[in-house]
């Protein structure tokens, strides 16, 4: 019998398994991570084609979803999915809607639970755990009756998706009823994979030593502006103090230990008068000593043999019940045990253990260094000051939707968030305290959105400039020779080259001996056997080729039914995702979420 209970524990399953889950979402979240309901574009998340997405109305849907879920995903992950989500609702309900693509409540109650002997979808099946034809409709009816009733959230989620999932498997098959090969690309891809060539070519690599003048690399930049595009960043120079005890530290907590091992004798101010204070070794009460003055309470366990941690198995096994072992360290603690009871074969122990933390004034002395560094005005001053006192510094560059830091790790978004804080100017300084360290980051940079500078690509600009200049120049030598060369041999011999071999290359090889050239590959698949190629500029330098032999498929072989099926599953088979990201790509989607979380 299917319950209610079953079903929520399968739920989280069904929605990884269809690639939108949805999890944990927090509220508080939002206001830990410096999140503002005035913050971002007037409470709007994003738009997709001019479709607002509200902030409000995001968060109500993604807490709605966590209830559904009982909060069983990361909380970055959900936003992240919601959001994919509502981008996929209008850039594909637009399409559904100009198709004229729809799902009738007939056919939705047919693929959700099977209605008038239809299919079920395989979403459903997975939600209801349904193998084959296990179970009865009216079973099935009265657990569907029993959501609706008691969990209708988690019903309209899940009819929800399985809408969406069926709209899409319409979508993408109408797109691949129209996507054919035909006899042509049969011919192109039969003569494509079974052609293979042999041959020779010269080489020569182009000359980076070649000088180019400040007005070359100005125009040049001009000119192909378009190829350094400039994502909006932020840069972060950054120190880490680490809060961790010093070897004094060590050593008095070692000592407070061994204080508490022995009586001794303090003054009452209460009874004012001097009393004898029980220490650990001859307490008539470990449990409540420990208790009072160890970082974990007592353990009243009976361990067997072998079940005690290796520091102190051996020594306590088959000591005298009172008996005190320590101080010793074990897993950031200082401990001393002491065999308290036994039972058969088992012993209990008393154990009383403190935490290898910084002291208090080694805590200051940390936070004072970090204070004095977070005074730097810029990162010149910054430099020096960490120089004058061997801090090191690390500097990363992170975009608005980053949540890792280098140098300091994954938990790091609220070093992002201020980062993009329109009121965080540069050479400003966030001084973070995050429990056992101190981050210290300075906004070092900011970089907009759009082109490079020239100085940041200058070096790009020489080298392709460079391989330019040198290209035409070994284009002109390799011309000038082969006027009067007619084969491989005389080209070489007369540009003091040694030919190269290659065997059996096609349009599916990229690489020849000299490395990644596929401009090279289709020079020797296009030259006529037994013909020198024009002067071929490749990713290292200028090649003539020369085809000594191709080997080409007999034509017996050909069977345009069997070509074309391999060509139709190719093309099928990226329907499904291509299709979407080309959407996509687009559409004029603005996304805000950087400004709220």
């Amino acid at each position: 019998m299917i319950s209610l209970d079953k079903l929520r524990k399968r739920s989280g399953l069904l929605i990884v398994g269809i690639g939108i889950a949805m999890g944990a979402f927090l509220l508080g979240d939002l206001m830990s991570s410096g999140t503002s309901l005035f913050n971002g574009t007037q409470g709007v998340l994003g738009e997709v084609n001019d479709q607002v997405i509200d902030y409000g109305e995001f968060e109500t849907e993604a807490q709605n979803i966590d209830r559904i879920f009982s909060g069983s995903q990361d909380r970055n992950g959900l936003r992240d999915n919601l959001w994919a989500d509502k981008v996929n609702e209008v850039v594909m309900g637009e399409q559904y809607s100009d198709l004229g693509i729809s799902i009738s409540s007939e056919e939705l109650a047919q693929i959700t639970f099977g209605y008038n002997s239809g299919e079920m979808s395989t979403t459903a099946r997975q939600f209801f755990g349904v193998t084959g034809q296990d179970i009865k409709p009216a079973e099935l009816a009265a657990v569907i009756q029993q959501i609706q009733d008691n969990d209708p959230r988690r019903w309209l989620y899940l009819e929800n998706v399985i809408r969406k999932e069926r709209l899409g498997q319409k979508y993408s098959s109408m797109v691949r009823q129209g996507l054919n090969a035909s006899n042509l690309d049969a011919d192109s891809y039969f003569a494509e994979q079974g052609t293979q060539v042999s041959g020779s070519y010269l080489f020569k690599r182009f000359d980076t030593s070649i000088e180019v003048t400040e007005a070359e690399v100005t125009s040049y930049y001009k000119a192909n502006k378009e190829d350094y595009p400039q994502d909006a960043s932020r840069e972060l120079t950054v120190a880490v103090f680490e809060i961790e005890a010093t070897q004094a530290d060590k050593e008095a907590l070692k000592s407070k230990l061994e204080d508490l091992l022995e009586d001794k004798v303090v003054y009452n101010k209460a009874v004012q008068a001097n009393e004898t204070v029980e220490g650990f070794r001859t307490t008539s009460d470990a449990a409540s000593f420990v208790d009072r003055y160890s970082d974990s309470s007592f353990d009243p366990t009976f361990y067997a043999v072998g079940q005690l941690s290796p520091s102190i198995e051996g020594v306590l096994r088959n000591a005298e019940l009172g008996f005190v072992y320590g101080p010793y360290e074990e897993e950031g603690s200082y401990k001393v045990a002491r065999l308290n009871a036994r039972r058969s074969d088992s012993i209990q122990v008393a154990i009383v253990e403190l935490s290898i933390d910084a002291s208090e004034e080694t805590a200051n002395e940390i936070y004072a260094q970090a204070s004095e560094l977070a005074a730097a005005k810029n990162g010149e001053e910054l430099e020096v000051l960490a120089e004058e006192k061997n801090i090191a510094l690390t500097t990363a560059v992170v975009q608005d939707q980053d949540r890792s830091v280098s140098g300091v790790g994954d938990d790091a978004r609220n070093l992002v968030f201020w980062a993009y804080n329109e009121r965080t100017e540069l050479n400003a300084v966030k001084l973070e305290d995050q429990n056992n360290r101190i981050v210290v980051a300075m906004l070092t940079d900011i970089s907009e959105e759009g082109t490079q500078d020239l100085e940041e690509v200058r070096f790009q600009i020489e080298m392709a400039l460079k391989r330019e200049k040198s290209g035409k120049a070994l284009v002109e030598s390799f011309n000038k020779e082969l006027a009067s060369a007619s084969t491989i041999e005389e080209l070489a011999a007369a540009m003091d080259l040694a030919p190269q071999q290659v065997s059996d290359v096609n349009f599916n090889t990229n690489a020849i001996p000299s490395g990644f050239e596929p401009n090279v590959v289709g020079a020797f698949c296009g030259v006529e056997k037994g013909q020198l190629s024009k002067p071929v500029i490749g990713n290292n330098g200028v090649y003539v080729v020369s085809a000594e032999d191709a080997k080409e498929s007999d034509e017996a072989t050909k069977n345009y039914t069997s070509l074309k099926q391999q060509l139709d599953v190719q093309m099928k088979s990226r329907a499904n995702f291509e299709v979407y990201n080309a959407l996509k790509e687009l559409a004029d989607i603005e996304d805000n979420r950087a400004k709220f979380y």
